[in-house]
């Protein structure tokens, strides 16, 4: 099953996960970030940095309600950081009495067995070092990434399944189990007991709060509660750094071990570095993943105060005198069998040819060693091991940074460069700050000359004004640019975050005076026209006249013949 992913999300190529992730075992798949099963060790930074909250965790919520409305006893173990992760963890116990939980204990109880048989395995151990297991990531890492150490891992089960087997054993098949903790990777140690039957479900801090949430619950309404069983002052402690050493200071006292309490992967890794090249022995090293101990884990609530606060607030609420109180099961429960096997789980790195590496670092850009930056902005430490990650298939070359904003600026400068557009940049007090080749040649000058120059040395300006004074580009203007002889067609974009304009000037003289041409040939045509339409009217005229002549000189003869006619006919 898996227990740990990422939901497709709006990655932006930040690459914080693989970052922060310090075994890399995240790959980049399409831009989206996936786990690979095989080399995580479910710490959980992944997900605390995620700035799109992109965790995929797998929840036994749904299962531990199913439980509770078929009628089950249903028994929650609480870890003891509970104390410092809620303001008021009293009150907390009534919530989880409210849901449907039958019984509420601490973890602790586990806690404290686990401290005896540590004990126990420190005075009859002829190991010259020892390391807690009681954090499933470190396990992990320990058998992942530095199997050599294994037999440094004291052989024995975490709190939480120490006290799970009481409780399995207190309160019979029947009860459904289920771990409440700050833990995500408590869900992938639950697997196996799962399965076997130990445990039925592990839930978050996280989730249970979300569940709170999501039903309009207010935790300060409740009345206080104290667990039906209760751990002791040395099981309570675990949570906090040096917590499980300082339960057995005593017996470490005498041993040969000295004693070293250690948070933080990154940490572990240089301990257990050192362990394995023989710089560090005689050691026992409390282990955890999380800085700050389990207070600091991947999946307390996000409104949960700072992590010191938690600790301080834990630390005012464990103590012994509480000790006297608690209702507690007794050690008779040492006969169940609390031992655990490690085994080597190491990943094998495939081997690639020192040509195939070369191969992609060339097509980043890295021809030589100083080309090799080593900025870590891809989430790897070295360029070297980013190009072993491309060629396994966990990254690809566009991750990186340098070589990706090489690529832009050469693409940039070249449109820049070559652009048949004049290209002029400005701040907003109207200084030059550059000028394309394109713009040199037709302001007959050189951006040396120029740079920093008023922009009205080589053009006008208003258009420029009236963008700053407006906030707003502008789309596009006819500039004419008289003393060049040029007219031009004028962009201004307006970069307010940068405070920088950009003016784009297109040369279109030559289109304006092919304009003008069939301008005046319209002109010229229209002008002919008139001329000609004026004769013939004159022309028309003229033949009116003409006419008009002909017509009196007819119609006067027709007269005279007529006279001449009637007078013969008198006769």
């Amino acid at each position: 099953m898996r227990i740990l992913d990422f939901y497709p999300a709006n990655c932006k190529n930040c690459y914080k996960c693989v970052r922060n992730c310090s075994v890399k075992a995240i790959k980049m798949i399409d831009d989206q970030a996936q786990i690979v099963e095989e080399k995580c060790i479910a710490c959980g930074n992944c997900f605390l940095v995620c700035p799109q909250n992109a965790r995929n965790i797998h929840s036994d919520l749904e299962n531990v309600f199913d439980a509770i409305e078929k009628g089950r006893k249903v028994i929650v173990s609480i870890a003891p950081s509970y104390l410092g992760v809620y303001d008021e963890p009293y009150k907390l116990i009534s919530v989880l009495k409210y849901f449907g939980v039958s019984s509420v204990e601490e973890t602790a109880i586990g806690a404290a067995m686990i401290t005896e048989l540590y004990k126990k395995y420190i005075n009859e151990t002829n190991m010259k070092n020892a390391i807690t297991t009681c954090c499933p990531t470190v396990n992990m890492m320990v058998q992942t990434y530095f199997p050599d150490l294994i037999k440094y891992l004291i052989p024995l089960d975490s709190p939480m399944i120490a006290h799970c087997k009481m409780m399995r054993k207190h309160h019979g098949n029947e009860a459904f189990i289920v771990f409440l903790g700050p833990c995500i990777s408590k869900k992938c140690e639950a697997y196996g007991y799962q399965l076997s039957g130990i445990i039925d479900g592990v839930i978050s801090f996280e989730e249970l709060d979300k569940l709170i949430e999501s039903k309009d619950i207010d935790i300060s309404a409740f009345e206080e509660s104290i667990p039906d069983m209760e751990g002791n002052y040395t099981g309570k402690k675990y949570p906090l750094e040096n917590g499980i050493l300082s339960g057995m200071k005593d017996i470490i006292a005498e041993s040969p071990f000295t004693p070293l309490s250690i948070s933080g992967i990154d940490n572990l890794k240089g301990a257990f570095d050192a362990l394995s090249e023989g710089e560090l022995a005689n050691v026992i090293i409390e282990a955890n993943s999380c800085i700050g101990g389990c207070m600091g884990g991947p999946a307390i609530p996000k409104k949960s105060q700072n992590m010191f606060v938690r600790k301080t607030k834990a630390k005012s609420r464990i103590h012994p005198l509480r000790d006297k109180s608690y209702k507690n099961y007794e050690l008779h429960e040492k006969n169940l069998d609390y031992e655990r096997h490690f085994r080597n789980k190491q990943y094998q790195h495939p081997f690639y040819r020192e040509e195939d590496i070369r191969a992609i670092l060339e097509k980043t850009g890295k021809h030589s060693k100083k080309d090799e930056l080593n900025c870590g902005a891809c989430g790897y430490d070295t360029c070297r091991d980013k190009a072993i990650s491309v060629l396994e298939g966990l990254s690809h070359p566009q991750m990186c940074m340098p070589f990706m904003r090489s690529e832009a600026e050469k693409i940039s400068n070249i449109y820049f460069e070559y652009s048949p557009s004049i290209i002029v940049i400005a701040d907003l007090s109207l200084n030059i700050l550059d000028l394309n080749p394109m713009g040199e040649s037709a302001f007959k000058t050189t951006i040396g000359k120029i740079r920093n120059k008023p922009l009205s040395s080589i053009m006008p300006t208003d258009d420029f004004v009236e963008v700053i004074n407006t906030g707003e580009s502008m789309v596009g203007k006819k500039l004419n640019l008289e003393s060049y002889g040029k007219i031009m067609y004028e962009r201004i974009i307006y970069l307010p975050k940068n405070k920088i304009l950009f003016g784009i000037l297109n040369d279109i003289t030559e289109e304006e005076m092919k304009k003008e041409q069939i301008v005046n040939f319209k002109l010229n045509t229209l002008e002919t026209a008139d001329k000609v339409i004026e004769k013939q009217m004159r022309v028309a005229q003229e033949i009116a006249g003409l006419l008009g002549e002909t017509t009196a000189e007819t119609k006067a003869a027709l007269l005279k013949l007529k006279k001449v006619v009637l007078e013969e006919s008198d006769k």
